[in-house]
Order: structure tokens, then sequence, then C-alpha cells
């Protein structure tokens, strides 16, 4: 339950009256400026983020190279919550790549709200299964699947993480985060430019065929969004019940209209 209408974290949004108090007082906003590192692979944690707004990226950085991005979060999670309850260094590097608003709070302060609220400790172990989730499927697609296919992927992510069809990145920033050439994220834009599903300007990418994009999507866009969707209607109290049924395997590789995806619309 969120104190004012620029606090639009959904992890903190879906927090109760008295879980929320007892962060608020910890918490002091932080600007998100591009490049921007929150901890690098190895660092110390001593800082619990969650954005507002903007996108932060974490990646695997390799000797001669930033290497690909594992995980992306946005404006439904939370940057650093595992390695600072744990005392345990970061587990990647964390670049902000789209500007926004946070807040933050001490890893020493999170530690005490979440030693005092297990409620909030299901909650975000549930986040975390959904962090997992994701780069576990982000692992998988960068092994198997067409750059096209993945292309297309991470724009409805990325669009999801940012709000609106505008995606504020280069397309070298994109090339970057897959792990592939510049060269190819430019020829692979300029197809879909040509068919209608997006639109290049300088510095960003504008979605013009949302479905069209979705189709040309690989399957992993709806088997993650499915299985966030289902981990979504886990009650704050921890009961399975809702989550009894299985995940329909087959439904949902044969769609991808899923309105929860892991970095949106909180």
């Amino acid at each position: 339950m969120l104190g004012s209408a620029n606090e639009k974290n959904a992890f903190l949004s879906e927090l109760s009256t008295a879980e929320y108090a007892a962060l608020r007082s910890h918490l002091a906003p932080l600007e998100l400026h591009v490049g921007q590192c929150l901890h690098y692979l190895g660092d110390a944690v001593d800082e619990v983020v969650f954005p507002h707004s903007g996108l932060v990226v974490m990646s695997m950085p390799l000797r001669d190279s930033p290497g690909a991005a594992a995980a992306l979060i946005g404006r439904d999670g939370v940057v650093g919550a595992l390695a600072a309850l744990a005392g345990a260094p970061a587990v990647s590097d964390t670049i902000v790549h789209v500007a926004g608003q946070a807040s933050r709070l001490s890893a020493t302060a999170f530690r005490q709200v979440w030693d005092q609220n297990p409620s909030l400790r299901r909650r975000l172990a549930r986040y975390s299964l959904a962090l997992l989730a994701q780069s576990q499927q982000n692992a998988l697609c960068h092994a198997v699947h067409p750059v096209e296919a993945r292309i297309c992927r991470w724009l409805l992510t990325i669009q999801a993480c940012c709000a609106g069809n505008k995606v504020p990145l280069t397309q070298s920033t994109l090339a970057q985060m897959l792990g592939v050439r510049r060269t190819t994220v430019t020829l692979i834009a300029g197809r879909l430019e040509a068919h209608g599903v997006i639109r290049c300007h300088r510095g960003s990418m504008q979605i013009v065929d949302q479905h069209e994009l979705e189709q040309r999507s690989c399957e992993c866009h709806a088997m993650l969004n499915g299985y966030v969707s289902k981990l979504l209607a886990v009650p704050a109290d921890g009961r399975p019940a809702a989550i009894a049924a299985p995940l329909d395997r087959a439904s949902v590789v044969a769609s991808s209209d899923f309105s929860l995806p892991l970095c949106g619309e909180g």
C-alpha cells in the first residue's frame, strides 16, 4: 500500500498497510541514471532498491566484454534484496539502462523489517522465484532461439518495464543485452520496420503492431508470463490451493496473450 502517487513500485504496492509502514520510515528517494551501477559482481550489497520507473539490467560480465543480460528489473521488482538479507556479494553487475525513479533503504534496515514481518518474507520469496524463472528462461532463450525471435521477445519485455509503446534503448545497447552484434540488431530492426511492426528512431524503437510482435516472438515470452501469472496468484498467506492446477504448457506455448509480464504493469 503506497503512501503517494509517486511510489509506483508494484512490490511495494502489494504490501499491507502495516508492512509498508514498517518499510516507509527507512525509504529514501533515488534517481536512476543511465549507466549507473547499483553494484558490480562480487560487491557487498549495502542497499535494497525498489524501482518506480526505468530499467535495471542484471548482466554477467566476461573477461573482454560486458556480457549479456541475465534478467531485467523494472517497476515490479527489487534490486539486491536476497544478497542484502544473506550478507552475500552481488551475483551480477546491475546497471541502469533506462533512467527513472526509485526508493532505497539500507541492507541493515531491510533485514530488521524482514525479521519482523513473515508475510513480507513470503512476498519476497515469490518475487525471487519470478526473477529466477526469468534468468533461467533467458539462458535457454539465448542458447536455442533465433535472434529475430529473441529481439521481438525482449522488445515486449522492455516495453512492459518502461510502460507505453516506446522502447528507449539504442540498437547498440539492445545488441549488448542480447550478446549479439549491433549490425545484426540493425538488420533485423530494419526488417521489422519494413513490415510495419516497429518504427526506429534515434536512440529508441517504437512498437507499432503489438500483435505481430508477439507472433514473431519466441515461445519464451508466453511461457515466462504464464508462470508468473500462476505465481502471482499465490495468496500472501502462502497457501498453495490457488495454484493447485498445473500450468498448461500446450496452451501457454500456443498463445502469448498474457497481461502480467514480469517487468510490467504493477
